[in-house]
């Protein structure tokens, strides 16, 4: 039911050493990805991969009374978590049974998809969040689109069959992917996205599996 991990040839790890100097994209570094369940010990790599998504700390720290457009600037500032700062997270997967799966390249973690219900609502059962971060030096490489595709794949066996991004209006990567995987709009939510100093449109991009 699951993809079983295998190591990275040395093709593919010298293709993406490459990109990482010329700047192109190893699309064919998704092959040898691995797609499996989270396990405790991958918490801490998880953890990283989601503080490498966050903006920059500006230093030094606004002063607390500090505001821009009304709003508070050390409110934007999102700090890094604790290497077991996502804990409480990885276990209301298993209290709510939504699945969190991570990307694997040999032994190292290099992404993650979690389903978790929208807004864990008894009669919104059938509908599950989704997010997807990648590790820095594997972005541009497939594995989103390998993750997502996983997902919608395996999201009956759990019961899910609406998907549903929320993503930042100006993260184009992201936008990019689930469109391409056949979401489409289902909403915005104004400037509610209050961080690195700057307000964001929080999109909404939903699928309906099974609809095509």
């Amino acid at each position: 039911m699951h993809a079983t991990p295998h190591a990275l040839p040395a093709s593919t790890a010298f293709a993406v050493a490459l990109a990482a100097i010329t700047g192109e994209t190893p699309i064919a570094a998704a092959a040898a990805i691995g797609v499996r369940p989270a396990l405790d010990g991958d918490l801490t790599a998880i953890t990283r991969i989601y503080n490498e998504s966050l903006p920059p700390l500006p230093a030094p720290l606004p002063d607390v009374d500090a505001r821009a457009a009304g709003r508070p600037l050390l409110g934007s500032c999102l700090p890094q978590l604790p290497a077991d700062g996502l804990a409480n997270w990885m276990a209301s997967h298993r209290a709510n049974g939504r699945p969190l799966w991570v990307a694997q390249a040999g032994r190292e973690v290099v992404g993650w998809l979690s389903l978790l219900g929208f807004a864990d609502r008894p009669a919104c059962m059938p509908a599950a969040e989704v997010a997807i971060y990648i590790a820095r030096g594997w972005r541009g490489c497939g594995i989103g689109r390998r993750l997502l595709s996983h997902a919608q794949t395996e999201a009956r066996l759990w019961h899910i069959d609406r998907l549903m991004a929320f993503i930042w209006h100006d993260n184009a990567a992201s936008l990019a992917l689930f469109r391409a995987q056949g979401f489409s709009a289902w909403g915005r939510l104004p400037g509610i996205v209050w961080a690195d100093a700057k307000s964001r449109d929080m999109v909404i991009l939903g699928r309906v599996l099974g609809a095509d």
